[in-house]
């Protein structure tokens, strides 16, 4: 068997030392690092102070008015938790204007941001003007939706991003609270953290202490994002989160009920791995929008424990369970809908690697058309191939109908175009770089062509293509 040492072997050192320093962890950090407390929490000021002073001055001035807002749903674990959490919390200080004012909306698909709830051309109208929202937040992403910001901003709505992706500057037209784009020092913060310490803020302002309640949503949100646990900050609020006197969330708790003999008596970043992110990321990619609002209801402990129509195999006329019940369940069903839907895209792709001998190519590239493979799991099927071959991977889907698209031009990145020629062929999907082979930024590396298009948003025309199989 061939392997090669990440470090020398310090004799010096216990296994748990080499392992560490093998990781990243400074050796004169290492008792630090295994006995993290709260001290090692960032203040929420970190993130600007004028920032956070402005979102919770439009929040709390659209709350004390009694006026409408929208949050938007990421659609990944760290979004629903994200969204979760400040809902939740928003419910425990104000769960009349909740009830009554505040809306939230997810993703048909994988998508991200605002563009389906700002694009007129893929809902026919602009759903956010059209309900005449004071406020629109947008957790775990919207930190680049320059055009949608200024569209909204327009239309007298303000906006406030919680956010931890990267974007080339900050907005002018939205309230951005940003880990990348602030002097906060913990980079490896993901959406959910952004959030929780925007709520801690509000807490500092309105006397309270609801935040904490929370903290097993940031973990789970932090795992699932595979945030770098060499933070101490993120491995602190992942060890505490999980703590059992702190799993306070309807749907975590059932989790590890029902999977205990997997997860154990007290929950690990590795167990929720493994046992209770993929349930939910495996909802986002393959469930109906009805399948995913059952989850996310199942988070929110003020519509959790309601009781609702049974749907359990057999179930008698009338008969009712609680919404956490029915979610869990339905996780259940729709992760084995997922398995097979991604076999079937593997079995069918590897069939299109023997018969076209795609792997005398630098990069794995597929070039497929619609419903070949189901493009929501292109993903996870990415992933796969990368790690079995050794080798960048990109998985690409034409765009059906490319006039109903909004993205930018090839001339000219700036100017928001509704429709393309029809001589240009789009594609969309997913890319995967391979450390192997030094290739960890595969977007980056397209995008420095010059010849991508929107290649943050994943629209490919189809000139990049001959360049990323043969040339990389």
């Amino acid at each position: 068997m061939k392997y090669k040492l990440i470090k020398p072997i310090n004799p010096n050192y216990s296994a748990l030392e080499q392992v560490l320093t093998n990781r990243g962890v400074e050796y004169k950090d290492l008792q630090h690092y295994c006995n993290t407390t709260d001290d090692d929490i960032n203040s929420p000021l970190l993130f600007g102070e004028e920032s956070m002073k402005d979102a919770a001055a439009a929040l709390i001035s659209t709350i004390s008015s009694n006026y409408r807002a929208a949050v938007i749903v990421d659609s990944d674990c760290d979004g629903f938790t994200s969204s979760a959490l400040l809902i939740n919390y928003l419910y425990d200080l104000f769960p009349t204007w909740v009830h009554d004012n505040l809306d939230w909306y997810l993703h048909e698909g994988k998508q991200h941001g605002l563009n389906d709830y700002c694009n007129i051309l893929v809902n026919h109208h602009d759903i956010l003007t059209n309900n005449k929202y004071s406020l629109v937040i947008v957790p775990d992403a919207g930190s680049n939706d320059y055009e949608y910001h200024k569209q909204l901003f327009d239309n007298d709505i303000k906006v406030v991003i919680l956010d931890h992706h990267e974007a080339e500057e900050i907005s002018p037209y939205a309230i951005v609270i940003n880990n990348q784009l602030s002097d906060y020092p913990n980079k490896q913060l993901s959406g959910v953290g952004v959030t929780w310490q925007f709520c801690r803020y509000l807490d500092s302002l309105l006397n309270t202490n609801y935040a904490d309640k929370y903290m097993d949503l940031v973990a789970l949100g932090l795992t699932a994002d595979m945030q770098s646990l060499t933070s101490f900050e993120t491995k602190h609020l992942i060890n505490k989160g999980f703590e059992p006197e702190n799993i306070h969330n309807p749907f975590i708790y059932y989790m590890w009920q029902k999977n205990q003999f997997k997860l154990g008596d007290h929950i690990t970043s590795w167990g929720a791995a493994f046992y209770i992110a993929p349930f939910v990321n495996a909802m986002v990619r393959s469930g109906t929008l009805p399948e995913k609002q059952l989850l996310f209801d199942s988070m929110l402990h003020f519509k959790a424990f309601k009781e609702v129509l049974s749907t359990k195999r057999g179930h008698k006329l009338g008969e009712k369970e609680q919404i956490v019940e029915q979610a869990i369940r339905t996780c259940t069903n729709v992760k084995n809908r997922q398995t097979r839907a991604q076999d079937a895209g593997m079995e069918f792709l590897e069939k299109k690697i023997e018969k076209e001998h795609l792997l005398d190519n630098k990069v794995l590239l597929f070039l497929l058309e619609p419903k070949q493979v189901d493009k929501n799991i292109a993903g996870l099927i990415a992933n796969k191939f990368m790690a079995k071959y050794q080798r960048p991977c990109c998985i690409l889907t034409k765009v059906e109908e490319p006039a109903e698209v909004n993205a930018y031009t090839l001339d000219d990145p700036n100017i928001n175009t509704l429709s393309f020629s029809t001589d240009l062929i789009l594609y969309q999907g997913s890319a995967r770089g391979c450390d192997k082979v030094g290739v960890t930024e595969f977007k980056d590396i397209c995008a420095d062509t010059d010849l991508t298009l929107f290649t943050a948003g994943q629209w490919w025309p189809l000139n990049i293509l001959p360049f990323i199989s043969g040339v990389i």
